[in-house]
């Protein structure tokens, strides 16, 4: 029997510079890393499409939209799908907690859509990268740390995943877009106040240039 190997694949991002290994990556993988590319100028632009095409859809269009495929399963056109889905079923009490604490006790950070190595370390963005290595070339410590729990106006229990933290400083650094910091404004607003040693960094230029007195 003869055995092929599957030819490895690098493509470069054209903002980031970043090089991906796509041989095992679905088809637009590239493409689609490249849209949301930390360093893609236009990468606010497709976000702002994005919200005005959501905002667009109404409530009619969407229940004609559940009515069109509420017909399809009833004519039978998914009849010969395994869908093994949850219709019709509710979690316990018990069974949704469990899932909650599932979710608190992982220590998995988010899969993002693009990953840069960096001394043995995966960071998510070009923006880590940078701030990475500023920190380095300042002799900083840091680590990539464990989720903070913080609780929202309801009392429930979230995990928030800073990027950096320095020890020496207890510091937890995060670098986030300003299209981010605005979606997730009333997260951020609540967690701020329950964490006075946790700083956003708003933009590229300023992970480049990070100082830890200011």
């Amino acid at each position: 029997m003869r055995h092929y190997k599957v030819s490895s694949v690098l493509k470069i991002c054209k903002h980031c510079n970043s090089s991906f290994e796509v041989s095992d990556k679905p088809k637009g993988w590239m493409a689609n890393h490249s849209r949301w590319c930390d360093s893609n100028p236009k990468r606010f632009e497709y976000a702002n499409n994005m919200d005005k095409a959501r905002s667009s859809i109404t409530k009619d269009s969407r229940i004609k939209a559940a009515k069109s495929i509420k017909a399809l399963h009833e004519s039978g056109r998914y009849d010969h799908i395994d869908h093994k889905t949850f219709l019709g079923k509710k979690h316990t009490d018990a069974s949704k907690m469990k899932i909650k604490e599932k979710a608190l006790a992982s220590k998995h950070r988010r899969l993002r859509k693009g990953i840069v190595e960096y001394k043995g370390i995966l960071l998510d963005s070009s923006w880590e990268l940078a701030l990475a290595k500023r920190l380095d070339d300042l002799n900083i410590k840091w680590i990539r740390p464990d989720p903070i729990e913080w609780k929202d106006t309801d009392g429930v229990i979230h995990n928030y995943f800073a990027d950096f933290y320095l020890t020496e400083y207890d510091l937890y650094l995060d670098p986030k877009n300003p299209h981010a910091i605005n979606v997730q404004k009333q997260k951020l607003d609540i967690l701020l106040k329950q964490y006075s040693n946790i700083k956003i960094i708003p933009s590229l230029d300023e992970c480049n240039s990070f100082n830890i007195l200011l």
